[in-house]
């Protein structure tokens, strides 16, 4: 069994984790042969995110373009492609979206060879208004597919209403490096309380991680923070680890409130993200759309709690409510507030229900989906 993915960049470091366990399982299992073709190396918003290391790549790959994605002209992608699977000649085709040209024309090139095709999938129902002639363009896409790779449950569903059927469903997870997250927090957490001195921050902190901007639904964290903040004894801290074009706005809004023990931080590489996890107790992410949400991943690997929005992917799949978690709705201030309110009234259950969700994201490990995704190959052959 030849399997080719086609992937975007070489950048994304735990999509690399799972084609490394892809490429540990042909090892083992001699009837699969593992191509990965990268557009590029990264894309222009990750720039700022440190240089790649490669050294650590143990999958076979090619790579279309030595540079920034969005600068990969069509006619490059397209040719790249082609070229790759007619060397390679794989008997199952991984396309990792569909909102790219270049994938349409791999698509119909593989049902004219008579190739099988999957399609990974990050959207849900939820991301954006899903109505019109561009979403039956999609339908039609979607259609052509043999099987499809879902990020969680929500995408899954999505891929249904486009009119994939249910036996073609073959994975419904994405998963971070939780053992490595996991090494990188305890070693963090024993230098803790002086870490927290040295950048002046509470000894009890609720995170956010991600980039400053508006579908995250930052002002709405700020409010609830100092509504719930203002119902206290205080001692808790919120921490913005992160960069982004929102960034003035939401220091205006900090100002011109006097809302106290917000902490802005630099944004940082994924190894670093559990360093700043260790200085904190629980992790918000109260976005108003996210494909799916990795840092949810992160924090439950360091044995976090989680407040998470329902428009998340991840929410449903991840989070169970009053046990390792909140679900709230990022539409309701009230709904965040009461959550937040939930930890800083309840210190105790931080720690019971960080053990939940190290249990849960245990299923979540680039091992289990890379298995899943082989045996997905092998389900879309048969």
């Amino acid at each position: 069994m030849k399997v080719l993915i086609i992937h975007n960049v070489l950048w994304a470091h735990y999509k690399s984790l799972i084609f490394d366990e892809l490429q540990e399982i042909s090892h083992q299992n001699k009837d699969l042969s593992l191509l990965v073709v990268q557009i590029a190396t990264t894309e222009r918003s990750r720039l700022s995110m440190g240089s790649l290391d490669r050294s650590g790549i143990k999958y076979p790959y090619e790579l279309i373009e030595d540079g920034i994605l969005e600068d990969v002209p069509l006619k490059k992608r397209v040719t790249g492609m082609l070229a790759a699977i007619r060397r390679f000649k794989p008997d199952v085709v991984n396309i990792t979206g569909y909102y790219d040209l270049a994938f349409w024309v791999v698509l119909f090139y593989c049902k004219i060879v008579g190739i099988k095709t999957i399609l990974s999938n990050e959207s849900t129902a939820g991301d954006h208004q899903r109505k019109g002639l561009k979403e039956q363009i999609k339908a039609f896409f979607v259609r052509q597919f043999d099987g499809f790779f879902n990020f969680g449950s929500l995408s899954a569903q999505y891929m249904l209403d486009l009119g994939a059927k249910t036996e073609q469903l073959l994975v419904n997870k994405n998963c971070v490096d939780n053992k490595s997250i996991r090494t990188i927090y305890d070693e963090a957490k024993i230098n803790r309380e002086d870490a927290q001195v040295q950048l002046g921050l509470a000894k009890k902190n609720f995170i956010f991680v991600g980039r400053l901007i508006p579908f995250k639904n930052l002002p709405l964290l700020l409010e609830a923070f100092n509504e719930a903040l203002s119902k206290s004894k205080g001692g808790w801290g919120l921490i913005l680890l992160g960069e982004g074009e929102q960034k003035a706005e939401l220091e205006k809004i900090i100002s011109d409130n006097n809302f106290q023990g917000i902490t802005f931080l630099p944004s940082v590489g994924w190894r670093e993200v559990p360093k700043y996890l260790a200085l904190s107790d629980v992790l918000v992410l109260p976005s108003y759309s996210e494909p799916w949400g990795l840092v949810v991943n992160e924090a439950m690997a360091c044995g976090m709690p989680v407040i998470v929005s329902e428009k998340c992917g991840c929410a449903p799949d991840l989070v169970q409510n009053g046990k390792n978690g909140i679900s709230i709705n990022p539409y309701d201030g009230k709904s965040l507030t009461d959550a937040l309110n939930f930890f800083i009234e309840n210190p105790t259950k931080i720690e019971v229900m960080g053990r939940v969700s190290k249990e849960i994201i245990e299923e979540y490990t680039p091992q289990k989906v890379a298995q899943e995704m082989y045996l997905g190959f092998k389900r879309c052959l048969k």
